[in-house]
């Protein structure tokens, strides 16, 4: 079984049900791992004291199956799980042999009223 099919059926086990919005084009649901990050050394994930009050900015890895391209996506696209909206901030492709196996990236939550 190829390796990319593999840790799509992994994902549908272990991952939650997402789907991608860009502009009016909308995706069918799949499976991906939504994990939140913590603060390290290089990015700044605690809250912000603002002029109008704190504000949380709150950071997640991604991870997805090889069949939805996250790299196509504009920068304005979203990704919805569980009725909460996210954006992307950082996209990557994981190859072995030149061919995909998954997609990674950082997920910023999109906080509205």
């Amino acid at each position: 079984m190829n390796r990319a099919y593999k840790v799509k059926y992994g994902l549908e086990k272990t991952g939650r049900k997402v789907f991608l919005k860009d502009g009016n084009w909308v995706s069918p649901p799949f499976y991906a791992v939504i994990q939140p990050r913590w603060k390290n050394n290089k990015s700044d994930f605690e809250l912000k004291e603002t002029e109008i009050g704190v504000v949380s900015a709150d950071y997640y890895t991604y991870i997805g199956p090889f069949h939805h391209n996250i790299l196509s996506l504009s920068d304005n696209a979203e990704l919805y799980a569980d009725g909460i909206k996210y954006m992307f901030r950082k996209k990557e492709a994981i190859k072995l042999e030149n061919k995909v196996l998954y997609f990674t990236g950082i997920l910023r939550k999109i906080w509205e009223e």
